[in-house]
């Protein structure tokens, strides 16, 4: 569990750093982060701590925005959709990636139309919202999905490692 921690905290670190430096819109690692706390961390803070945590870090770097609470709230539906997935093989992780992509889609391009000026308030503002929105769809899909196979990857490594290092000690 020690080493799985570790990894998990570097993970939270690389992200912070992929967040903080120049990158393309939406293309950033804290969804599938938040997908994977809930699947490979024990059940407890840690699993919620360690994405919310990092993608604070990152806000008080580059900045507060109104739509937070929307981009937080899609971050805890990740990590309970980690939960539902624990135990699963990747294609199932890769389906949750989809799935916590439409949903962070969903929820925050309301909470912009809900917490901003940017658009009327009204269904034909929502929908211009959801449409102007649509190119960080496919960035944001393709972030999660190649994250979530870096991630899961990396755990899977660091499982076939820890039972190599086992087996090599009970040989002796």
């Amino acid at each position: 569990m020690r080493q799985a921690l570790t990894l998990f905290v570097a993970l939270t670190a690389g992200s912070v750093l992929w967040r903080i430096l120049p990158h393309e819109w939406n293309m950033t690692p804290f969804m599938a982060l938040a997908l994977f706390a809930g699947a490979r961390l024990p059940a407890g803070a840690w699993r919620y701590a360690l994405p919310l945590g990092g993608m604070l870090l990152a806000d008080l770097v580059i900045g507060l925005h109104a739509t937070m609470m929307w981009v937080y709230g899609a971050m805890v539906a990740l990590v309970l959709l980690g939960t539902v997935l624990k135990g699963r093989v990747l294609p199932w992780y890769l389906g949750g990636a989809v799935a916590g992509s439409l949903l962070f889609f969903v929820v925050t391009n309301f909470g912009v139309w809900a917490s901003t000026s940017m658009y009327p308030g009204s269904v034909e503002g929502l929908v211009a919202c959801y449409v102007a929105a649509l190119p960080f769809l496919a960035k944001s899909m393709a972030a999660d999905l190649f994250f979530t196979v870096v991630f899961f990857g990396a755990f899977a490594w660091l499982d076939q490692r820890q039972a190599r290092d086992l087996a090599s000690r009970s040989s002796l």
